[in-house]
């Protein structure tokens, strides 16, 4: 079954928006798992403080239902001045890079936005 891994770099709203699309869509259509890896820029989509951050909470249900595993990248955080109660989402803080080279290494295909 395919796998998938979305790293979400961007701060641009379409490219967020779709990179929550498709991860949701990827689950809907069979996809065994698929997790978001939120880091430097595209950090501030989990940021409460930021306007961008609305299209994840909007969208939180739908990514819980599907099992779509969000990570925050704990440097990111760091470089944004993002702290994690800012967080309007999210199952792990963790190092950006960790995350997709374990990943990778599993089989995830990687998707950016």
């Amino acid at each position: 079954m395919a796998k998938f891994l979305l790293v979400v770099k961007s701060q641009d709203q379409l490219n967020v928006n779709t990179a929550v699309n498709v991860a949701n869509g990827l689950k809907t259509m069979g996809a065994e798992d698929v997790k978001m890896v939120f880091l430097g820029p595209g950090i501030t989509a989990l940021d409460r403080k930021s306007k961008l951050s609305e299209i994840v909470s909007k969208n939180v249900d739908a990514l819980k239902k599907n099992s779509v595993k969000v990570y925050a990248c704990e440097m990111a955080m760091k470089n944004y001045n993002v702290s994690k109660e800012e967080l309007v989402y999210t199952d792990e803080v963790s190092r950006g890079a960790d995350v997709i080279v374990k990943l990778a290494n599993e089989g995830y295909t990687i998707l950016t936005f």
